[in-house]
């Protein structure tokens, strides 16, 4: 008796001992992509005005002048689209050194940015480039590419359920893989285009300056999606 009593107690503990089993839910996961093509509708273009350029020709005031004329005369507003980036002034401690300011200007087309390129090179500004290109309303943009991403892992999603006689359910898990926001433009430069103009004959041609076209850019947004998949209809 003592024995039997031993190898049942031991049975029941071993059968306590047992994990006891979870329940895995059935899922399906799913990748849905959106993307668009864009055409930029800002630009920056970074301008130095320097009292060293053409040899010391003009002052930094003189330049100053001049840069007002050209983005005058190219149609910008530049108390709303420029504004000081940096600047090295003559002091009291530091009064014979060469001048200078740069300044960023803002633009909202690729004509724009053309007219004033070439605002600046007749105005003998060499100091002017074209540093990057972004969409204003980017944001915008990925929030509706992210809903069409979304919609897209679903019909995935369903389809493949269907195809094994089931459907989906809930969404239990959402991914999101950010795109990257920023574009960075090919430097567009003035002076070695200003100097190959200034090097000619006046018998020949003056070189044109490259022009400035904004190239579409793409957006792009990813999501993952798990989604329960519902029992086989009977």
């Amino acid at each position: 008796m003592k024995k039997l009593f031993f190898i049942a107690t031991f049975a029941f503990l071993a059968i306590g001992l047992v994990p006891a089993q979870t329940k895995t839910e059935a899922s399906v996961d799913v990748t849905g992509r959106a993307k668009v093509k864009v055409v930029p509708d800002r630009a920056e273009i970074e301008i130095t005005i320097n009292e060293n350029d053409l040899k010391g020709k003009y002052s930094l005031n003189e330049w100053e002048t001049k840069l007002a004329i050209a983005l005058k005369s190219a149609g910008v507003d530049a108390k709303k689209q420029l504004s000081l980036y940096r600047q090295y002034l003559a002091t009291a401690k530091r009064k014979n050194i060469k001048q200078y300011k740069t300044f960023k200007l803002e633009v909202y087309t690729a004509e724009e940015a053309q007219n004033v390129m070439d605002a600046l090179v007749e105005n003998e500004i060499s100091g002017g480039r074209l540093t990057k290109v972004w969409l204003a309303d980017r944001e915008a943009v990925s929030d509706s590419l992210k809903v069409e991403a979304i919609k897209s892992a679903k019909h995935d999603a369903s389809v493949l359920a269907e195809a094994i006689g089931q459907s989906i359910g809930s969404a239990i898990q959402i991914n999101f893989y950010p795109s990257s926001p920023a574009v960075t433009y090919r430097n567009v430069m003035l002076k070695s285009a200003r100097n190959e103009a200034m090097a000619v004959t006046a018998d020949e041609a003056i070189p044109e300056l490259p022009q400035i076209n904004f190239d579409e850019i793409e957006i792009e947004e990813n999501v993952s999606v798990k989604f329960i998949l519902n029992p086989e209809k009977q």
